[in-house]
């Protein structure tokens, strides 16, 4: 039974994920967005336990420049790695393209040039895409932007001018200074202001803008304030269009370095489980704003762990809390029904839900269903012996 969970896992992410191991493309599509005038194409990635028809919401990392198909694969496989590593939560991802027509204008400022869309830009983002996400692809408001060159200064503008609505913002190879534009006298604004929770900011700069690195870190440098989570890397040998592949891993890494902090804990944690990883979720509120789900792999090791120790009563207590965060995870069940047949528990009540969850739950291939009834045939005669 420890094994099935592995097998099935993987098997589940490797048919419906394509390239990815922990995320599927639910669709590419187009926003016919009224504040640009154009049509904007994005890919929405979700994670493997994304379902419609469940209230489940999700983290969201917009991420620019889908056209650049390098930069971009990398940064999702990125997400990907460190997703199935439970070093960062499950997230919805949309990408988004721009066409070599726009890009430039739409990521300028009226103030550089009266043709400039970024005001625009700004307001199909707020006004349409992120509305458009949280209802119908199940996007939370955590909110983290990463964008390269000039979608590196897109995503610094508005970490200044929408403070209050963003927790992140990766930027790599941005410059600092348009026309009538600064963006490190604006950042210095953004530093002195108050936050309630953790904002993070993420910048990395090759052979490209070095001279806007240098003026950046004296400003980073005066920073006091502990929920301003700023810090830059300069890759002085570095071209243009490595420095995504540079930046991407360590930001994230970063920006959801505490959510980690915090799992860890409830894994070292030997007592009490429930009443502590209600206050490790209370913590991880308290530092994004928002909260942040545990990861599957951490709630699942953690049950089996008492599961192995003979210690049912708060495996069932664990996947039960499995459960209410990943509630198409139908082996759940089974594992509880072989805990409650250890404990010479009834188990009619959870080997009806188990049969009624399995019926509508999206996580699962026929084939893999049809090994789990198996699996719960098995238990069921076990039970009646």
């Amino acid at each position: 039974m420890t094994s099935i969970i592995i097998l099935l896992l993987i098997s589940v992410l490797t048919a419906n994920a394509q390239e990815y191991e922990r995320y599927k493309v639910l669709l590419d599509t187009t926003i016919a967005s009224k504040q640009l005038g154009y049509d904007r194409p994005i890919t929405v990635t979700v994670p493997f336990e994304w379902q419609e028809d469940i209230e489940q919401d999700f983290p969201l990392i917009v991420v620019f420049d889908r056209q650049n198909q390098r930069s971009h694969n990398y940064i999702l496989n990125t997400i990907d790695y460190l997703t199935s590593n439970e070093q960062m939560p499950s997230c919805v991802i949309i990408s988004i393209a721009s066409d070599q027509e726009h890009r430039y204008i739409e990521t300028l400022f009226k103030a550089s040039d009266p043709m400039g869309m970024a005001e625009a830009n700004e307001a199909f983002l707020f006004d349409e895409l992120l509305p458009l996400a949280e209802k119908k692809f199940k996007a939370n408001k955590f909110r983290l932007f990463i964008g390269h060159s000039r979608y590196g200064y897109f995503t610094s503008a508005l970490l200044c001018s929408k403070t209050n609505e963003l927790n992140g913002v990766v930027s790599i190879s941005p410059v600092f200074k348009q026309k009538n534009v600064s963006l490190t006298d604006s950042l210095a604004t953004v530093i002195g202001t108050a936050h309630s929770s953790t904002l993070y900011y993420r910048f990395g700069i090759g052979n490209d803008y070095p001279e806007d690195f240098r003026a950046m870190e004296p400003i980073i440098g005066t920073i006091k304030n502990e929920k301003l989570n700023f810090k830059g890397q300069l890759f002085k040998d570095a071209d243009h269009n490595a420095t995504p592949g540079l930046v991407i891993a360590t930001a994230l890494y970063d920006v959801f370095e505490y959510w980690s902090i915090q799992q860890s804990a409830y894994i070292r944690e030997t007592a009490n489980e429930p009443a502590t990883i209600h206050e490790l979720e209370a913590n991880i509120k308290n530092h994004y704003g928002k909260p942040l789900r545990f990861s599957l792999g951490l709630l699942n090791g953690k049950a089996w762990e008492h599961f192995n120790n003979a210690e049912y009563d708060k495996a069932i207590d664990a996947w039960n809390l499995l459960l209410e965060n990943y509630p198409n995870f139908s082996e759940t069940y089974l594992y509880i029904m072989e805990s409650k047949l250890n404990l010479s528990q009834d188990v009619s009540a959870i080997a009806s839900e188990f049969k009624r969850n399995l019926s509508s739950s999206c996580v699962y291939t026929e084939a893999e269903k049809s090994e789990l009834l198996d699996e719960f045939d098995s238990l069921m005669r076990d039970s009646t012996e």
